[in-house]
């Protein structure tokens, strides 16, 4: 294959994903998850999901081979329609479960930003797979067309059907074992998307291709609304639950508005240069996150999460006493 060729479609696979997995990082303002847990999640998608959605589809089309061919002889490509949905959900959002026990996870921010980015990963590897494949026997025109749809579409459908199922997965912290209908929901959900897109696809048809498009850009516009109304909701639990930090002296006061406001703690000139604002800004959100889950939380998640507020509040108060000493010493200059 032209080297050419070969240079461009990995470029194609990969620029896109990245940048929408930077852009989804970046929207979560106020409480970014570490963006290791995030690239973890994404080479996750594009390369355990992809691999293991091979082993698992094999086995499962081997195992199920005679139904296969009977939907088959009757107009349904159940491998592409059934199968993959399946399986593909199922091994992209296998890494949200994992970093569900870590402490940084809090919410369904959390699981919607892990799941786009394990869609993500495996629409990259997927796109670079179709692409050197087409590239082989057209690289002309029609590859260039596949490239834009995949890119942009494709792509799309998996990040979205993933983040789906990982909002689902994120109750899990919250609700332990009484979220399972939330998980089977999402999971559902992501499936029936997934499985739809491949019929409507699969089909050739341009009618069925517009309502593809149709229905995922609906679907893409309404998860990316539900994702900003919970970084929303993020910033008003901030107000709620930090409102009493400020009247025990957790927080020193004259922070109040800044706090509550994504563009004033970015701005400079309002903490002390020599302290460490990104660490002080890191324990507020969590510091916010960890009582507003305290609040919804019962039993022996309710007693770990008192554990972790006491231990913030104790290093907010440490940085407060800085930020005290440090106005003193400016008044007294």
């Amino acid at each position: 294959m032209d080297h050419v060729i070969l240079f461009v479609s990995l470029v194609m696979a990969v620029a896109p994903m990245v940048a929408m997995l930077y852009f989804i990082w970046w929207l979560d303002r106020y409480d970014r998850e570490p963006l290791r847990f995030v690239l973890s999640a994404f080479l996750w998608g594009g390369f355990g999901a992809v691999g293991l959605s091979i082993i698992a589809s094999t086995f499962s089309i081997s195992l199920f081979h005679e139904a296969i061919y009977r939907a088959y002889d009757a107009g349904l490509d159940a491998g592409t329609v059934v199968v993959a949905p399946v399986v593909e959900e199922f091994m992209k959002g296998l890494i949200v479960f994992f970093l569900l026990r870590y402490r940084n996870f809090d919410n369904v921010t959390d699981g919607l930003v892990y799941g786009a980015a394990s869609g993500l990963g495996f629409g990259m590897t997927e796109n670079f797979l179709y692409f050197t494949q087409y590239a082989g026997y057209d690289p002309g025109y029609e590859w260039l067309s596949l490239i834009f749809v995949r890119s942009m579409l494709t792509a799309n459908m998996h990040c979205a059907a993933t983040a789906t199922f990982g909002a689902g997965i994120s109750k899990l912290k919250e609700y332990g074992v009484k979220a399972i209908l939330y998980v089977l929901g999402s999971y559902i959900v992501a499936v029936l998307l997934h499985g739809t897109w491949n019929y409507l696809v699969a089909s050739g048809s341009l009618d069925d291709w517009g309502i593809a498009v149709l229905l995922l850009t609906a679907y893409v516009v309404i998860i990316f609304i539900i994702f900003v109304f919970s970084i929303r909701g993020e910033r008003k639990q901030r107000e709620t639950v930090l409102g009493e930090e400020f009247e025990l002296g957790v927080l020193p006061e004259e922070f109040r508005n800044i706090l509550m406001s994504y563009g004033a703690m970015k701005k400079n000139g309002w903490f002390p240069e020599y302290l460490n604002k990104n660490k002080f800004l890191m324990l507020v959100s969590r510091l916010s996150l960890r009582k507003t889950s305290y609040y919804k939380s019962s039993g022996k998640r309710r007693e770990k999460l008192h554990g972790e507020i006491v231990e913030v509040r104790k290093e907010l108060k440490e940085f407060s006493a800085l930020v005290a000493q440090v106005s003193k010493d400016n008044k007294n200059a």
